[in-house]
């Protein structure tokens, strides 16, 4: 039984050490462009070699469009985006990414592969195979919901390949635990005030896990300008921003 104990000790502190997140060798986490996201995030930014997820809010495509900002952020190489074909979509053109609003949101539609599997399954296998492969920049799972022993194959597909794995999951109310990197929740802002600059895209945007990181919650709008996100400061709602 004495023996025993260390062994246990030795195991707990290895899987401690297995389960923080550091940049890969060689290799630098995608930066979001807002620095309190980036504190929020092991190794200042979405680490690469791995995966994150992005759950949305019912019927709305914010996590998407913020998807495609950061996407837009990467150094340049073909982007893998995957969704499964819905029932009922004979021609397999439902809920594709749009080309003009990528464009709007920096996104260089030129760079996607699109791939559209006939089941879920199919997805899943096409994600591995996808991750394992060095020549991606980055996969997108969209719509798919791996249980516990396919995200830890994507996981460590990912870890393999050394490319930025983003799943976008369907909207649930309670999503199941999850081995990817980090988790966030993203929705819609409704429209700005009136006197502020409209038709930006505006998402309030938490963090709910992150391995060996933090959490938090931010308002951040695409600013289509510089062609970055930026925070949207709760002033700007006031009356004060108002009236100046």
């Amino acid at each position: 039984m004495t023996d025993t104990i260390p062994t246990i000790a030795a195991l707990r502190e290895r899987l401690s050490i297995m389960d923080r997140v550091r940049p890969p060798k060689g290799r630098n986490a995608l930066s979001l462009g807002l620095a309190c996201l980036d504190a929020a995030l092991p190794g200042g930014g979405l680490v690469r070699g791995g995966c994150h997820e992005f759950l949305p809010a019912p019927a709305d495509a914010g996590a998407h469009g913020l998807v495609a900002c950061m996407l837009s952020s990467l150094p340049p190489g073909p982007i893998l985006w995957c969704r499964h074909r819905d029932k009922g979509d004979a021609l397999g053109q439902a809920d594709m990414p749009y080309g003009p609003g990528l464009a709007a949101l920096g996104l260089d539609a030129g760079r996607l592969i699109l791939v559209r599997p006939d089941s879920g399954d199919d997805a899943l296998w096409v994600l591995e195979e996808a991750l394992r492969c060095s020549a991606l920049a980055a996969v997108v799972g969209d719509g798919v919901l791996p249980g516990p022993v396919a995200g830890r194959r994507l996981q460590l597909a990912a870890e393999d390949g050394g490319a930025l794995g983003i799943l976008i999951l369907p909207p649930l109310g309670r999503p199941p635990p999850s081995t990817a990197l980090t988790r966030w929740h993203v929705a819609s802002l409704r429209d700005p005030p009136a006197h502020e600059e409209g038709g930006r895209p505006r998402w309030h945007v938490s963090l709910l896990r992150a391995r060996g990181g933090g959490s938090g919650r931010w308002e951040v709008a695409w600013d289509d300008t510089a062609f970055r996100l930026r925070l949207v400061h709760p002033l700007a709602d006031g009356p004060v921003a108002a009236a100046e």
